[in-house]
């Protein structure tokens, strides 16, 4: 009897580099260079994949805009592919270069997914004849956008654009360099469009801090999947007898990129410089550039991931015994290793994204991102018997990054405190939202994005134009922000400021007050653990000025005469319910209303222009536009 069906596949596999492809010219990483990506098969529900490749997430573009060529793009789905991989390896063949792109891409997009509990969403794209914004379903991906030494995630349009140039260097392993075959270009890049995509005002340089966030984060996740390749975890544990402590293929981030464009080494390295044995907790205070000051926060992180990794396999080796001068470790104890090596990197990485959905809405610090991983961790997983938080602790506060008002860094004063407002305002709950909200998990992407926007927008509208003034306190209190003025001081605004055109109508709510985003997550802990919880993320903008007397006169002034801001200054909240009980559990705040932080601001921007980062971020051409850039002309 003929079959009439058949089921579909679990995964795609799709060949990629696993490190650049320079690693297969070296005799030593050749065997380890070339990984195989597991990607779920396509759902029958989500669009199918197109040449390109395109699919729910990704439109990879293949356009040389210097020679105008347009590349044939690859068909995944053709059988001679399926049956072996996707295409091997190649520097040459354009369409392996879109194959690598959307594999790994899709692999970190994959990552976020399962760490956060839901689907990913891309930023909207600015109206170019409007002021508003337009929903993005795809991230597009250009694996030859440029000419140029460099890679980067474009906000204004809302892709990824990889550069290749010819490199001079003799060490680099080839005449010309493709960004787009670098796993740590991709990883990294793909790493800034999603962040974007959760906290879009991220992209915004309100300090120091601000924009090294983005850079670090991105060098996080993508150093970290370094250990998610198991060949490459074995090659590297048996030539290191089991360490990762020293600068090694493992530990470097985009290494041809750093030797094609005249470093010894990789763009960048995890494990930082050190002094008998430990980091300089003052280089923080003398470092700006946003690359530069980022890779403290990401040597930091690795330096917790060994700590982790170390105290989960130090067992094996005490039952290993010393091996001889020269002896290789035993095949066995080098799976066993590997096993204990990716676990610890898997877990490091999860933290650091939950992490994500426990930081306020804008102007991050690194020290709220340590409160963050702690307190998202501590939600998912109680009990800390290996002592994860501790070792994240431990290696931040070697660096000197330690969290604003905190009473130690012990982890249970490192925890965003619970909300509980202040008297006589009530406590909130998710009944007291509006009517209307669906929070009931979705299973289509096309279908969770549009809840999510008509949620968005319910939220939106029930905050400008409320009635209720009791609970009106209540959430321009929770939310760190002022729906109105009037309702609560000291605030920047008098009754004076409403706007002319409310004059004989209804008031309306001024200044506006933005609903970024209403996400509801689930997540299961190791002990299965159900967390869920409804997200919303809340932010305002007030006028800032370069000097302190023109804010405060500024500030002053009647709505009918404002002047033109000199930079924007924002406000807001990340509001988290705990949806079992309804409550409101954490308001993680930057108040609209704090002239020290706005003081803050106004000196890094004062700074900024005159300093080294103007460098980066303050000229004419494209890339000063595009501030996450692999290498930023004249500043790195």
């Amino acid at each position: 009897m003929p079959v009439e069906y058949y089921s579909r596949p679990a995964v795609r596999r799709l060949r990629v580099y696993a490190f650049d492809p320079q690693a297969s010219t070296k005799i030593d990483t050749a065997e380890i260079n070339v990984a195989t990506i597991e990607l779920p098969w396509e759902a029958e529900q989500e669009d199918a994949l197109q040449p390109g490749p395109v699919n729910d997430y990704l439109e990879v573009i293949d356009v040389d805009p210097v020679s105008g060529q347009f590349y044939d793009p690859i068909d995944l789905n053709d059988p001679y592919l399926l049956a072996q991989d996707g295409l091997a390896p190649s520097e040459g063949d354009p369409r392996f270069h879109q194959q690598m792109v959307f594999a790994v891409a899709m692999k970190t997009i994959r990552a976020f997914e399962r760490a956060l509990g839901r689907r990913i969403f891309w930023a909207p794209r600015k109206q170019t004849d409007g002021p508003g914004y337009d929903p993005v379903k795809r991230l597009r991906a250009y694996p030859h956008a440029l000419r140029e030494p460099n890679a980067y995630y474009s906000k204004q349009k809302v892709a990824l654009m990889f550069g290749y140039f010819r490199s001079a260097a003799r060490d680099a392993g080839a005449s010309w360099v493709f960004t787009a075959l670098s796993h740590d270009v991709v990883v990294h890049e793909t790493t800034h469009a999603i962040l974007d995509g959760l906290h879009r005002r991220y992209a915004e340089p309100t300090s120091v801090d601000s924009l090294a966030f983005h850079e670090a984060f991105a060098d996080i996740v993508a150093l970290l999947s370094h250990f998610t390749l198991p060949e490459a975890v074995a090659a590297e544990i048996g030539a290191c007898h089991g360490r990762f402590d020293q600068r090694t293929l493992m530990t470097g981030l985009a290494r041809q990129f750093g030797r094609a464009t005249g470093r010894r080494g990789a763009l960048r390295e995890a494990i930082d410089d050190k002094i008998d044995g430990e980091p300089d907790p003052t280089e923080l205070d003398r470092l700006a550039e946003p690359h530069a000051r980022g890779a403290v926060l990401v040597a930091a992180v690795f330096e917790a991931f060994l700590t982790i990794y170390q105290r989960r396999s130090r067992d094996l080796m005490r039952l290993a015994g010393q091996p001889a001068p020269g002896a290789a470790l035993h095949p066995d104890l080098v799976n066993r290793l590997v096993r204990e090596a990716t676990k610890s990197a898997d877990h490091v990485l999860r933290m650091c994204l939950r992490a994500l959905d426990y930081l306020p809405p804008v102007d991050v610090r690194f020290g709220e991102f340590l409160r963050a991983i702690v307190t998202a961790d501590t939600d998912l997983v109680p009990v800390d018997p290996f002592g994860y938080r501790v070792a994240m602790i431990e290696a931040f506060r070697r660096r000197g990054i330690v969290p604003e008002g905190c009473l130690s860094l012990a982890p249970d004063s490192l925890l965003w405190e619970n909300y509980v407002p202040p008297a006589p305002l009530k406590d909130l709950t998710i009944k007291d939202l509006p009517k209307g909200l669906k929070l009931d998990r979705v299973q289509t992407r096309d279908k969770a994005a549009l809840i999510a926007e008509k949620n968005r927008r319910i939220v939106q509208k029930w905050i400008m134009e409320s009635e209720d003034v009791e609970s009106d306190r209540a959430w321009q209190e929770a939310c760190g922000v002022i729906f109105r003025p009037g309702l609560i001081g000291p605030e920047p605004y008098t009754v004076k400021d409403w706007p002319p055109d409310t004059v004989g109508k209804k008031p309306r709510r001024w200044p506006r007050v933005e609903v970024h985003s209403v996400r509801t997550t689930r997540r299961t802990g190791p002990d299965g653990q159900d967390v869920r919880q409804l997200v919303i993320e809340v932010a305002q903008r007030r006028r800032g000025f370069y000097t302190a007397e023109q804010q405060q006169t500024e500030d002053k002034k009647r709505q009918e005469s404002p002047a033109d801001p000199e930079f924007i200054f924002r406000g807001g909240a990340t509001l988290i319910f705990d949806m079992f009980s309804g409550k409101l559990r954490y308001s993680i705040r930057k108040r609209i209303t704090d002239d020290k932080r706005l003081k803050t601001q106004r000196d890094f921007l004062n700074d900024r222009f005159t300093g080294n980062l103007g460098m980066a971020y303050s000229g004419t051409d494209g890339f000063a536009r595009e501030p996450f850039a692999m290498v930023h002309r004249g500043g790195n």
